[in-house]
């Protein structure tokens, strides 16, 4: 929408009148390109563009003043990020977002941009001041980068499987009882793994990993592998993202704990195992609860192989780890893990 010249006409002599303010010419003369808009006029149009977003968009300033920002979207632009940018516009909030935007000869950019509000004195919402930087490179590297971590993930998954499929050939021949729970216990940790490159492969950035979506099939594998229609699931998961390098011990524990539940918590009687996620201050927050026989007085579950493999994951991530008695009965055992580093 194109406003009335005197919209303007408003503007343009309060930008002339700060010509020798020392803020206004670094705003003119930067050469990261920036617009301010104006929420008080209809349509929160355009009233200042610098050159550096000129040269970015190859449009000229009387093509982009007085135009809301959307006519740099076009076929690609993500509805969502749209939705993001109207609600932090509606709250007044800072955001900082990539996005699909075109410039006047048509060819697309990836935009990172960045929306702050500007308030007066007295407290009242004036300007919203935009930045944006052509990253363009940047995804096209990070989506090569995607494209060579999942064929990766995709061959590691076929070979894990392959793995697998080993194990439970050599247990099909395995008379001695001990043996062949070692061999289960295994071939259950070969899978979780197989689960988590299937999940990363999937996924459209496979340098990052859903804990969330990772959990749901884990858990629903175990418990569905027990043949057991009496334990119910009640899963509590924040959306959290850790790095792919994180990804692998971290399934493997998650993988550990359910099946230190489901192998001890419940002697054949009905049961509810709990599993929650949350994100808490740069953290991520595991909690796997049951409301099984509690705490086991010799500790010789504690002791295991499996809670051995759990304690060491926990230090190569850099986690704390606590074993404790759930209320009103049953086990708890909670990770906390930072989510900034790298094992």
């Amino acid at each position: 929408m194109t406003l009335p010249e005197t919209g303007l006409a408003t503007e343009r002599p309060r930008y002339e009148a700060d010509r020798f303010d020392p803020f206004a010419a670094a705003l003119r003369t930067t050469r990261l390109p920036a617009v301010l808009t104006d929420p008080l006029q209809a349509d929160d149009p355009i009233v200042f563009a610098n050159d550096a977003f000129l040269r970015l968009t190859g449009y000229t300033r009387d093509e982009v003043e007085g135009r809301n920002c959307r006519f740099l979207q076009g076929a690609g632009t993500d509805p969502e990020a749209l939705r993001r940018i109207a609600r932090a516009l509606r709250a007044r909030d800072d955001i900082k977002i990539d996005i699909l935007n075109y410039r006047k000869d048509g060819s697309a950019f990836w935009n990172a941009l960045s929306i702050s509000p500007v308030f007066d004195e007295m407290g009242r919402l004036r300007y919203f001041f935009g930045v944006q930087a052509d990253v363009t490179e940047r995804r096209q590297e990070m989506q090569a980068k995607t494209a060579l971590l999942r064929e990766i993930d995709h061959r590691v998954k076929n070979n894990l499987q392959m793995v697998s499929a080993l194990v439970a050939l050599q247990m099909s021949r395995v008379a001695d009882e001990s043996l062949r729970e070692t061999l289960s216990s295994m071939l259950r940790r070969i899978e979780a793994l197989a689960t988590l490159h299937r999940r990363l492969h999937q996924s459209d950035d496979a340098t990052r990993f859903s804990v969330a979506d990772f959990i749901e099939d884990i858990v629903t594998d175990l418990v569905g592998a027990t043949g057991r229609t009496d334990l119910a699931v009640e899963l509590d998961l924040d959306p959290v993202r850790v790095s792919a390098q994180m990804a692998a011990p971290f399934a493997i524990i998650v993988n550990e704990l359910v099946t230190n539940v489901l192998k001890h918590a419940f002697a054949g009687r009905p049961g509810r195992i709990t599993v929650r996620i949350r994100r808490e201050d740069g953290h991520l927050r595991l909690e796997v609860a049951d409301d099984g026989l509690g705490m086991p007085e010799t500790g010789a579950e504690l002791d295991s192989f499996g809670t051995t493999i759990v304690r060491m994951l926990a230090r190569q991530l850099k986690a704390s780890l606590i074993w404790s008695a759930a209320q009103p009965s049953g086990t708890r055992a909670v990770l906390r893990m930072p989510l900034s580093t790298e094992p």
